[in-house]
């Protein structure tokens, strides 16, 4: 039978102190009270996925999650030399602080991506910089040489101060400097001027990790099934079969054409509760929960069906469940769920 690993980066994420009841999540409650709960040290959860896929890396290095990115996004372009992430952000200068933000929220158009890349390029050609836009907020850096940095992840940095997580290593002084270059060049672009007089905010600079040239991947799971960039190109660089998350809305475990035999492994990267729970926005984050509660229903009416032998509910940062069938019948155990867990953890969305 299948075992089924559903990673969902975000799970205990939002602060709903004072925001009122949250919708009942009868389905995910009963996971969480009848599995068996291990928790673990503090994992990125990009880190958790390509973990599951057999790839890891030192402490002194960056995971080369750009270059995989890249060859889902761009695969023409991802053997190609050092990339790193050069995600669009702003800058907010809070009191004596400068907090970064970023991720769907800045929501960059085609044109203004287009504009500021052609810009960015003019002005950093010569000094072997090279920036392309797959889509409008995936932006990534080619170096012709590449750095010794270790760096944060947007989504570890994403409304925090600056001076904290700038990148460190032999080459991290020069990085910093041309990366405040780049902010004075797009703080004059009439992108950003055009953005202000909205009253959108504006695309202060661009914020780079992840760097490194594209790994062997040591294995993949028999089937994946995400949206993510970085899911799909670790399964594309070790040949693995994906689909997309639209296919967990047919018939699980009958999808045509996957090759995919009923005694196998099936992971699922399921990042809807994610930026919502950094961005702190409640309202997207439940309306992304009800869309998880769905899903859990549905995999473990397989479960108790017989056809799923284990489902494993990873928040990729902290906690692990796995329920089975037989855990299914712990009828006895009722408390555990979703609010109490929530209740008993720092609230501070895990980054």
């Amino acid at each position: 039978m299948t075992s089924l690993q559903l990673i969902c980066p975000g799970l205990f994420g939002a602060d709903v102190g004072g925001a009122g009841p949250l919708d009942r999540t009868p389905a995910l409650d009963r996971l969480l009270a009848r599995a068996n709960a291990r928790e673990t040290p503090p994992r990125d959860p990009l880190a958790t996925l390509a973990g599951a896929f057999g790839l890891t890396s030192s402490p002194d290095l960056d995971l080369p999650t750009a270059a995989l990115c890249l060859l889902a996004e761009a695969p023409e372009l991802a053997l190609d030399g050092d990339w790193c992430h050069a995600d669009p952000v702003h800058l907010h200068a809070d009191r004596d602080r400068l907090l970064l933000f970023g991720g769907p929220s800045l929501a960059v158009e085609p044109a203004e991506a287009a504009a500021l890349v052609a810009a960015f390029n003019l002005h950093f050609g010569e000094d072997g910089l090279r920036l392309v836009a797959p889509r409008p907020e995936s932006w990534y850096l080619r170096a012709e040489v590449g750095p010794r940095l270790r760096t944060n992840p947007l989504h570890a940095v994403t409304g925090q101060a600056l001076d904290a997580f700038l990148p460190t290593g032999a080459d991290a002084r020069a990085w910093n400097r041309w990366q405040n270059e780049a902010q004075m060049l797009f703080y004059q672009h009439p992108i950003n001027q055009e953005r202000q007089r909205l009253g959108r905010p504006t695309i202060s600079g661009v914020w780079t990790w992840g760097g490194g040239v594209l790994p062997q991947v040591p294995a993949a799971p028999a089937l994946t099934i995400a949206d993510h960039p970085l899911a799909l190109g670790l399964t594309r660089a070790a040949g693995g079969r994906q689909l997309g998350l639209d296919a967990l809305t047919e018939a699980p475990f009958s999808w045509p054409g996957t090759g995919v035999q009923p005694s196998t492994d099936v992971l699922i990267f399921w990042d809807g509760l994610w930026w919502p729970a950094l961005a702190g926005d409640l309202d997207a984050w439940c309306a992304a929960l009800a869309d998880l509660e769905t899903l859990v229903a549905r995999l473990s009416g397989e479960l108790a069906g017989g056809r799923v032998r284990s489902l494993t509910l990873d928040d990729g940062q902290r906690w692990t469940f796995t329920l089975t069938a037989w855990g299914q019948r712990r009828v006895w155990r009722r408390g555990g769920g979703l609010r109490e867990r929530m209740r008993g953890l720092d609230r501070k969305p895990s980054r």
